[in-house]
């Protein structure tokens, strides 16, 4: 009997910590040099073991104190907001002095990286702005423009066309305290306790990563300065049982920071999208506020994939950015397949192969990869009609090889579910602090590029210093903010009580931003890997905040029962 008690307290929900840890044993495993999954099975079921066991038990430890939380919160709210130099009040003077305070402890980081950092990216949108390359949208069109009038605004202005660019990180870093300030105020207006606000306000203002990020000119850091308010006004609509949805001007505000997110980086169409196509499924929203988000999801959509590719790209002679951008994982399996099972690839297959991908099929064994897709992907196809013949190969080749697959796919995501790097060095999110990846053709259109910034070794030591001191480097880490951090928010929202779906999905922006980490083309090396996961780490408070909030309203509600 006492068994069967056992067995029923025992939560659906634990199924997540137990995948979490068997998804960071297949990232251990493949944190080698040739991305291998099944080098020892006893030492992958002896790791599945201990770190599934592991993130249970923090887990459920994380969520006690969760609920602890909570018990302190009544006394806390109770009282009047103490009024000392740090104010958490929803109002316009403690936004304004928080912003500054998050500001100015970022001011050493941007003195040191001016006059900005600029990313290869950057570099390439430049030379399609001086014709030298194809005008595509393979990175978004509206920032290619953006940065191609800014540069020439630069050297109009100042002789220098860096320094248009740099008006635009001064921009964000205006921009992104305001931003950050209104949601540590939020979080404390839906019931963060103050002294937590002040643990909030101390992450943002001293992270180094968010004043080196925002110093430097990428669409990622541009698209969370939009994407951030987004999931604002995403949270309060549901908070506020969908009232704040019959407000116009919130509703084009969520129309515009929803579109200028999917504008400035076209992954955000996946994220944005759904989140307000599937709020009919959060409980205690109106008939009529579910209709309306459906309505701006469904608005999106038609622009960012109808009217955007068909009708203005082409008015303005852009090319579109190529299918290969939406299925790297399968390139790189079925190029897994070429360099480890070439065997029973038939000679059709191989011409298939060769006549989809720019790289030819002889050629793509030496150039495969574990860690990144790129050098087999490349930036276009040499026929995109065969684009379906391609997806019939990779799910033959998938039934045939299943493990070779999820080894192949394990290599490009395991930076999100591992502690270490391939050479065992730990999995910290690396950061540019100087502009030295570049394509070498913008040095003759833009000699002033800034290949050092003015004081970046500087920014280098101070920020290496940081990410090295104990119990701090945990902050510092790619899977705590891609993967255990968004798993512990589902572990929250799936708490017993009724309403779990609608919780999860009360949390979408956050969990399609994790599933676009399972389908992006590299996650364990170099700098690409922060940028990708920027927007997770700016909205990880607020979420948290969130969730935690509904998670203590649900058990309450429970134990009511």
């Amino acid at each position: 009997m006492n068994g069967m008690k056992t067995l029923r307290k025992i939560e659906p929900r634990v199924v997540v910590p137990l995948a979490l840890g068997v998804m960071f044993a297949l990232g251990d495993e493949a944190s080698n040099p040739d991305g291998f999954i099944v080098q020892n099975r006893n030492a992958l079921i002896a790791k599945a073991v201990l770190l599934c066991v592991l993130f249970c038990i923090l887990f459920r430890f994380a969520e006690k104190l969760v609920a602890m939380m909570g018990k302190t919160l009544k006394s806390d709210t109770d009282e009047k907001e103490r009024h000392g130099f740090f104010e958490y009040g929803y109002s316009v003077k403690p936004w304004l002095k928080n912003a500054v305070i998050i500001a100015v402890c970022w001011l050493p980081y941007e003195i040191w990286l001016f006059p900005g950092v600029y990313w290869s990216d950057t570099s390439k949108q430049l030379l399609i702005h001086y014709g030298v390359e194809p005008f595509t949208d393979h990175h978004p069109f509206v920032l290619t423009y953006l940065f191609g009038w800014l540069a020439d605004f630069g050297q109009w202005a100042f002789h220098n066309p860096i320094y248009g660019l740099y008006l635009l990180i001064v921009v964000q870093l205006i921009a992104a305290p305001l931003i950050f300030s209104w949601m540590l105020l939020y979080t404390r207006k839906i019931g963060v306790p103050q002294w937590l606000c002040h643990v909030e306000l101390a992450f943002l203002a001293l992270f180094p990563l968010l004043p080196v990020m925002f110093s430097s000119l990428a669409k990622d850091t541009i698209s969370a300065l939009f994407f951030m308010p987004f999931c604002i006004l995403f949270v309060d609509a549901i908070r506020t049982k969908g009232s704040l949805l019959v407000n116009p001007w919130v509703v084009i505000a969520i129309l515009l920071c929803g579109l200028l997110t999917c504008l400035t980086k076209k992954a955000g169409v996946y994220v944005v999208v759904p989140s307000l196509l599937l709020m009919f499924l959060i409980n205690g929203l109106s008939k009529k506020a579910k209709g309306i988000a459906f309505a701006i999801g469904a608005v999106i959509a038609v622009i960012m994939m109808v009217i955007i590719p068909k009708a203005v790209m082409p008015a303005l002679g852009v090319a579109s950015g190529g299918k290969q951008e939406s299925i790297p994982f399968a390139i790189q399996q079925v190029a897994h397949d070429i360099k480890y099972n070439s065997d029973d690839m038939t000679p059709q297959e191989k011409k298939l192969v060769s006549d989809f991908l720019t790289i030819e099929y002889k050629k793509i064994p030496q150039a495969y990869d574990p860690q990144i897709a790129d050098p087999v992907k490349g930036t276009s196809l040499k026929n995109p009609d065969l684009f379906s013949d391609f997806m019939r190969l990779w799910l033959k080749k998938t039934a045939e090889h299943p493990i070779g697959h999820l080894e192949s796919w394990m290599g490009l995501v395991r930076g999100w579910f591992s502690f270490s790097n391939n050479d065992g060095s730990p999995d910290n999110m690396v950061v540019c602090t100087e502009s030295a990846w570049y394509y070498k053709p913008i040095l003759k259109y833009v000699p002033q590029w800034p290949l050092k910034s003015h004081k970046s070794d500087t920014a280098r030591s101070v920020y290496d210093m940081e990410q090295s001191v104990p119990v701090l480097n945990v902050f510092f880490s790619r899977a705590l903010w891609a993967s255990i951090l968004p798993c512990f928010m589902l572990y929250l929202a799936l708490c017993p009580g009724r309403g779990k779906w609608s919780r999860v999905a009360s949390m979408l922006p956050v969990d399609m931003s994790f599933v676009y980490l399972l389908l992006v083309p590299v996650s364990g090396m170099g700098g690409e890997p922060t940028r990708y996961v920027l927007q997770l780490i700016c909205i990880a408070p607020l979420f948290l905040a969130f969730m935690s909030s509904m998670s203590r309203t649900a058990s309450t509600a429970n134990d009511m029962n």
